[in-house]
């Protein structure tokens, strides 16, 4: 695996790192044992992050009340503490055809799983833990370490990955490999910025390949092409241009939706926004996706930072009052 490869170049802006030590706070004095960077600081950082929330939520089915509150605390402790993020990819999961395929960006060690095992017996009475478990799940990861601990923390899941730096690099191996398209495929914020180097084009190639595409927090310009900038990690991220994309989808003939609640400007530079956006060529695919998150989301009423929102065209987010005059 080459390490530039997934954090920018040879000579990046920045880079990551991680360093463990220790400090003597009578001498003031500071020791570092050892110190990682790029790929190693990658996989050893995140493993242990990542690992600490899926046992966690393993360890919820031990809790005496399985109640939207207690299942809240537990998202709070994690590294992606919303519980709408969670609640947007279990929906994405009830929606789709049983047995399918199932394709995360950024799929880390396949947390989603135990999470959506979580959200089910909260929200489902756990009736959908035989489909949600009976997925062939594909992780897309930049990391061989984050693939294999997937594989072995999911005994008796059919599971496959891809090291691919891109989605349309992912869901072309998946078409070659297995000759069928996706039941679902879901990216989460800064994971799909790394990966949609081809700009809109990353996006129409998994909505093609998909029965249901799903962006939490997608980063869309409202400018015209890719807008390109190096993150703090010295990875270069990519920002969609929002009307390209509505064009584009318009052309094939996909409906989209997004969602107003969970909304972010300007996050990634002027005139952007971040907005969860559902995907497909069925409209009925999409009402059904929508009407299972909805219904999730009147459940958690009363849970701070949970709202509800509105899902509409895609292309009305182009006239929304905030960017009038930016786009003429």
């Amino acid at each position: 695996m080459d390490k530039n490869r997934y954090y920018g170049c040879g000579n990046p802006e920045a880079v990551s790192y991680l360093e463990f030590g220790s400090i003597n706070l009578v001498k003031g004095e500071k020791k570092i044992w050892n110190y990682w960077q790029d790929q190693e600081a990658y996989d050893l950082y995140m493993f242990a992050r990542y690992a600490r929330d899926l046992f966690a939520f393993r360890r919820f089915f031990g809790e005496k009340e399985k109640t939207v509150k207690k299942l809240n605390e537990y998202v709070l402790r994690s590294a992606h503490n919303k519980l709408m993020d969670y609640l947007v990819k279990y929906a994405g999961m009830l929606a789709v055809e049983e047995k399918g395929m199932v394709c995360e960006c950024g799929s880390s060690l396949y947390g989603w799983i135990d999470e959506a095992l979580a959200c089910d017996e909260v929200y489902g009475g756990g009736k959908n833990r035989k489909k949600i478990r009976e997925f062939h799940y594909i992780g897309s990861d930049i990391s061989e370490l984050m693939n294999e601990g997937a594989a072995n923390f999911h005994d008796g899941i059919h599971m496959d990955f891809s090291t691919k730096g891109t989605i349309s690099e992912v869901v072309g191996e998946i078409k070659e490999r297995f000759g069928r398209k996706l039941a679902l495929f879901y990216g989460l914020s800064v994971s799909v910025r790394y990966a949609v180097r081809g700009g809109v084009n990353d996006i129409l190639k998994a909505a093609e390949a998909s029965e249901l595409s799903i962006y939490n927090r997608l980063s869309m310009t409202f400018n015209a092409g890719t807008l390109v900038s190096v993150y703090g990690t010295g990875k270069s991220i990519y920002i969609v241009s929002l009307p390209d994309l509505v064009e584009s989808l318009k052309e094939k003939g996909f409906y989209a939706k997004y969602c107003t609640a969970n909304m972010q400007y300007d996050r990634d530079g002027e005139n952007t926004v971040r907005a969860s956006i559902a995907i497909s060529a069925e409209r009925n695919v999409v009402e059904t996706f929508i009407a299972e998150y909805d219904e999730c989301i009147d459940k958690s009423f009363g849970i701070d930072g949970v709202e509800k929102g509105v899902w509409k065209d895609l292309g009305e987010l182009l006239m929304d009052e905030k960017t009038k005059g930016v786009n003429g």
